[in-house]
């Protein structure tokens, strides 16, 4: 039994500007450590002016920190080492696992960490099981550094929620820094992804094994829902619509438990096949689809092994327009073979489809993703340090003013009507009074944004002159 145990998310910044992400798996390792503890703390440093150091008890003897991200080293480094020794720090997380070594080298003070999910090693360390026998961790021990075999990764827990009652804080919607007054939760329903995109990592642990699709129960699920206070929830699943009955079951369970509430999730296309399940999502709430299309080029889809082609696509879609639900659809840049006018045609392509909003990223390296093999097969394209793709024919600068000009070209005054039109259909426009008091400071701060831009802009017109 531990005295005292605080849970820590180090970082500072948001990944984004949406500020609404609650460190979800640190909650679940909270409610894991929960029956052991005397005393749980959980703290998230993007919400607290104070560090690491602040929270500490005299009688907290365990740390946990949740390191995701290669980013904020600086602050990293502070917060890690502010552990005093004695004191068993655990550090778990994706990025955490890519290279134990880097942590247990780097910071004498760490005692182990949790490679790949950590709800299991995490309960056998609280149990008292020597270090040397839990599978999936990196340890040291008398001054040297041991890694234990990888752990088995096993179906998905249907009676772990994670822990929610720690929160110091409220998370809500932000636009450009400012408050919306929305409040946001997540949910994680299932892990994994049975599917091999060339581009994508997330469906394999760390170390390289295929991570298979694992769920919880439509029961376990909808019991989550019940609980969750906030009326939008996002799913943080990497394809929530892999088992169309079960999410047909998930529905029935939440109309019939009368649970009133706004959803967003990860789908694939191939939901199109399924009007009737699309009917049911409508009607318990299901309000926004994100789906990964990527490129609007037969040749990439192909290579991407994405499994559909663009001919596919528009099939797909004159099912989904139909629907209430909003359309979100994410494209990547720079894929490879690609030329500028192929990518410029993603906004034309998006509007036919019929796409309400547009996501667009460049095209990134993740370990054992395959993506290196097409980058060697491809003179001219190579992996930036920062794990970004750029090529001879296209530069960082050149990717950045196209993703600039395609999401200007697709966000026009009319689709912002259209997605207002969309709103009152599937009742998104319900949470409209609690934004109202906001939105003067909202336009403000993204109009002034603008005006610096355009004098930025300007300005350089001008230098260019000289």
């Amino acid at each position: 039994m531990f005295n005292h145990v605080l849970c820590v998310y180090p970082y500072r910044r948001e990944l984004n500007h949406s500020g609404f992400c609650p460190p979800l798996g640190l909650e679940f390792i909270a409610a894991v450590l929960n029956p052991h503890a005397r005393t749980l703390d959980l703290v998230d440093l993007r919400k607290e002016s104070g560090s690491t150091k602040d929270f500490f008890r005299p009688e907290t003897d365990m740390v946990c920190f949740s390191i995701n991200w290669d980013r904020d080293p600086e602050s990293l480094d502070k917060e890690i080492l502010s552990v005093p020794p004695g004191i068993f720090t655990l550090l778990g997380g994706r990025y955490a696992t890519e290279n134990p070594d880097h942590w247990l080298t780097t910071y004498p003070n760490v005692t182990a960490v949790v490679r790949g999910d950590g709800e299991e090693a995490t309960e056998e360390i609280c149990r008292g099981m020597p270090l040397e026998k839990i599978a999936g961790l990196s340890y040291r021990k008398n001054g040297q550094i041991f890694h234990n075999p990888n752990r088995k990764v096993g179906p998905i827990r249907d009676d772990l929620f994670p822990i929610r009652r720690l929160r110091r804080h409220a998370y809500e919607v932000t636009l450009d820094g400012i408050d919306t007054g929305l409040s946001i939760d997540t949910v994680a329903a299932s892990r994994g992804c049975p599917f091999n995109c060339t581009f994508c990592s997330f469906n394999r642990n760390p170390w390289g094994e295929k991570r298979p699709w694992s769920a919880r129960s439509p029961e376990s699920v909808v019991e989550e829902l019940a609980g969750i206070e906030s009326n939008v929830v996002g799913f943080t699943d990497d394809l929530f619509t892999h088992d169309m009955d079960r999410v047909g079951q998930i529905c029935e369970l939440i109309l019939a438990r009368g649970i009133r509430k706004k959803y967003i999730i990860n789908a694939r296309l191939e939901i199109a096949q399924r009007p009737d399940i699309l009917r049911k999502m409508e009607r318990a709430g299901f309000t926004m689809l994100l789906l990964g299309i990527e490129s609007a080029q037969d040749k990439t889809l192909r290579a991407m092994r994405k499994g559909f082609d663009t001919a596919q696509i528009r099939k797909h879609f004159k099912v989904l327009r139909r629907s209430r639900m909003f359309l979100h659809g994410y494209f990547i840049l720079g894929n490879i073979g690609e030329n500028m006018e192929e990518m410029l045609y993603i906004s034309t392509f998006a509007r036919e489809l019929g796409l309400d909003t547009l996501g667009l990223s460049t095209l990134r390296f993740n370990p054992y993703s395959g993506l290196d093999e097409l980058i060697a097969q491809n003179p001219g394209y190579y992996i930036a340090p920062d794990g970004n793709v750029y090529s001879d024919h296209c530069s960082k600068h050149e990717l950045k003013q196209l993703r600039r000009r395609i999401l200007r070209e697709f966000h026009t005054a009319g689709r912002l009507f259209h997605l207002m039109h969309k709103g009152l259909q599937n009742g998104a426009l319900c949470f409209l009074p609690a934004l109202l008091p906001r939105l003067p400071a909202i336009v403000w701060r993204v109009g002034h944004r603008v005006v610096k831009k355009t004098k930025r802009r300007e300005h350089r017109q001008i230098h260019r002159m000289k």
